[in-house]
Order: structure tokens, then sequence, then C-alpha cells
């Protein structure tokens, strides 16, 4: 999920949200929904990849950190599959 503070989220409402969404971050990680946290360079968001079994669950838990509930942050699901393109390239070529 790609999620930024949107350009206008007044700041003086992120700030005592910052703890809060680190702490269900955190959770979220421990719990193992999110294996990943990536910033964007940049104050602008993060990226977060998380285990979900398909778009609505990731929606779901998205939807529970405080600053999405606040309407501060968009948020974008990208749905991922495993890249299989090296077995394409590397297999023997049949005769």
């Amino acid at each position: 999920a790609i999620l930024k503070v949107k350009p206008d989220a007044p700041r003086e409402k992120l700030g005592p949200l910052l703890n809060p969404e680190a702490a269900h971050v955190w959770e979220m990680t421990t719990s193992g929904v999110i294996r990943s946290v990536h910033y964007i360079k940049g104050p602008v968001g993060a990226v977060l990849m998380l285990e979900a079994v398909d778009e609505q669950d990731a929606e779901k838990h998205i939807k529970q950190l405080p600053m999405v509930e606040h309407g501060l942050l968009s948020v974008e699901i990208l749905p991922l599959t495993p890249f299989t393109g090296f077995a394409a390239l590397f297999a023997s070529p049949t005769t």
C-alpha cells in the first residue's frame, strides 16, 4: 500500500497522530500483517508491504491506521504477485 499525506492535510493534525500511527503499524508488523515499511523520500508518506488475502483484506487493515481514519492520507493499494520471469530467462532450451 502506498500512503501519502494529502496536500490539504492540516499539519497540526498530523503531529498528535504520529505516535498512535507508529504504534498501530508496529502492532500490525508484530502480528504478521505488515511485512515491511519504507518511507517515501521527503515527508510525503510510506510504502507498506502487507500480507493479505486480497485487496479488500488489505484495505480493511489500512483503514484502521489513525491517519487514514482521520482522512489525512491518500491510500493506493497495489496487489502484487511473485516475479516468475527468471524461470523463463534461464530455462534450458528444449530440443
